[in-house]
């Protein structure tokens, strides 16, 4: 066990009294700045009424309405310019090379099964149906037409 002098002790709580106390300062400090803040959020956040009864001034209940009408209006436009976006000219184009570009690669992927089986047949004596087994190829296998 651990032996101390009683003072030790003392000293101890002394100095976490004193550590608390300094972290009570600072949280009172903290809480009135967030008081402040809360004060500052508030100030704007009033219902507004006009004395004359004119439009100008709406409430602010009102112009939350109106922020989720207008919201909901940008998200279906949002919508809309999604789906046009489907007819861009740039987009069609950028389709059409994608497409060639697929189209050349089908075409040199049957070209190399073509050269497998070819090199089955003539090189390994292999019967032609049995090349076409091994390589999976079916009756209506062909190029891609365009």
């Amino acid at each position: 066990y651990f032996w101390s002098f009683p003072s030790k002790k003392d000293w101890v709580a002394q100095q976490k009294h004193l550590e608390t106390l300094t972290q009570i300062d600072q949280l009172q400090v903290r809480l009135g700045e967030a008081k402040g803040q809360l004060a500052d959020a508030k100030r704007g956040r009033e219902e507004a009424s006009t004395a004359d009864g004119g439009d100008e001034a709406l409430t602010r209940s009102a112009k939350l309405a109106r922020l989720s009408e207008l919201g909901k209006e940008k998200e279906s436009l949002s919508k809309e310019l999604d789906a046009l976006k489907e007819n861009d000219p740039a987009a069609l184009a950028d389709l059409e090379k994608e497409f060639v570009l697929v189209k050349a690669s089908a075409h040199r992927w049957t070209d190399n099964i073509f050269e497998c089986k070819s090199y089955l047949t003539k090189k390994r004596g292999m019967d032609k149906k049995e090349a076409n087994r091994i390589l999976g190829i079916t009756g209506n296998f062909d190029y891609p037409d365009d």
